[in-house]
């Protein structure tokens, strides 16, 4: 009799160890960001928006994506090359304000893979000319976190390389 108790024992616990342990359905995959606009380097105009374009995917649902605008004037490289070219800082643009942006969209929420595009990003006129860093973070819903940086510029209205006259539809916007 003890020896079916120890069996029955050893069975159930080995159940329960079985079901508990061989959990494989944790999701540790990041997600993927493929980010199409703004290029690397790309020179955007003060007074403008800012032409924001990436495929996102994830093995199992997305959660939600960043986007972090900050002012690289002190070198700072987050890993990546620096731009080589120096802007001119010209005595006018030392009384400007230096452009920031941080803002999180959870619109991906739930899809495995999506193609987001907008034009919500408006950089001031009277932003401070000079090297930004433009960073993308997409955040799955077990929250593996992917991310991509951008070295960009702000210029005077004229002088930017962006491409506002890029040609697909906005009506989903």
């Amino acid at each position: 009799m003890k020896t079916l108790k120890y069996i029955v024992i050893v069975a159930l616990a080995s159940a329960f160890t079985s079901c508990s342990s061989s959990d494989d359905s944790v999701d540790t995959e990041k997600p993927v960001i493929v980010l199409n606009a703004p290029e690397e380097g790309a020179k955007l105009e003060a007074g403008k928006d800012v032409h924001f374009d990436m495929e996102v995917s994830d093995n199992e649902a997305l959660g939600s994506y960043n986007v972090d605008i900050h002012n690289d004037f002190d070198g700072h490289t987050h890993g990546i090359v620096a731009m080589a070219e120096d802007h001119d800082h010209e005595d006018e643009n030392e009384h400007r304000t230096p452009f920031q942006f941080n803002k999180t969209w959870d619109d991906i929420y739930g899809k495995k893979n999506d193609d987001v595009h907008h034009h919500e990003i408006i950089i001031p006129a009277d932003a401070k000319r000079g090297k930004y860093h433009f960073v993308v973070k997409v955040l799955d819903k077990a929250g593996n976190q992917e991310m991509v940086y951008r070295n960009i510029e702000i210029v005077d209205p004229g002088e930017g390389n962006s491409d506002h006259d890029h040609d697909h539809d906005h009506d989903h916007e």
